[in-house]
């Protein structure tokens, strides 16, 4: 389904990906429903074309997952996570003046690493974000435009992080809260993919930018 409670004119999707009991990110399933007949095997060139996409999807979806735990772990001492950059594999954090003292808010029974809620500090926000972010794999071939490329993360302040992505040869920034959240930091990376997918994305454009996307994430 579609934000917008439409079915996605391409099927639909698998479950989205889950943790393990170690914590490791488990890649998205994603199906799509073909009405096209059975024709020639897929060249050899196209399937390791897929081959090495998917490798490379998984070496990502590890490194933010790795990202991921170590902000939750650093949060506490007011050490913010401050950028991530996917192609290098590279983040950076900086150090606070002031450490913010509320705890992470979960669900009851909700393991730590997991989603949380309003009332949390924003560091754990943006650290569920960057866990979140791989699902955005799985929406490649969503809608009439299809989904972005995710390039990376910019969290200059505790207010806001950007998700940095292409989509068809364009730069865009996806502008997502931390702090002042309505609800909780759930589906980013689906809501990131349906977005761009549908293609109505540019009427989300933040005033006075050429590229920053408000479409409350």
């Amino acid at each position: 389904m579609s934000r917008h409670g439409e079915a996605d004119e391409h099927g639909k999707h698998g479950e989205r990906g889950k943790r393990g009991a170690s914590g490791e990110f488990r890649e998205t399933s994603r199906y799509v429903f073909s009405y096209e007949p059975i024709g020639e095997p897929e060249p050899e060139s196209g399937a390791a074309d897929t081959a090495e996409r998917d490798r490379w999807d998984a070496e990502v979806g590890a490194f933010l997952n790795h990202v991921a735990e170590l902000a939750f772990e650093a949060g506490p001492k007011g050490l913010e996570l401050r950028s991530v950059d996917v192609a290098a594999r590279t983040c950076a954090f900086r150090q606070e003046r002031e450490v913010d003292p509320r705890p992470p808010v979960r669900a009851p029974g909700e393991a730590s690493g997991g989603a949380v809620l309003l009332g949390s500090p924003s560091w754990a926000h943006l650290a569920h974000l960057v866990g979140e972010l791989p699902f955005l794999f799985s929406f490649r071939e969503y809608g009439p435009e299809g989904g972005p490329e995710l390039r990376g993360l910019d969290a200059p302040t505790r207010e806001w992080a950007d998700v940095l992505v292409e989509h068809r040869g364009e730069q865009w920034r996806v502008r997502v809260a931390l702090e002042g959240r309505e609800r909780p930091v759930e589906f980013p990376g689906m809501e990131i993919g349906e977005l761009f997918g549908e293609g109505d994305y540019r009427r989300f454009l933040l005033d006075g930018t050429t590229d920053v996307l408000d479409a409350g994430v």
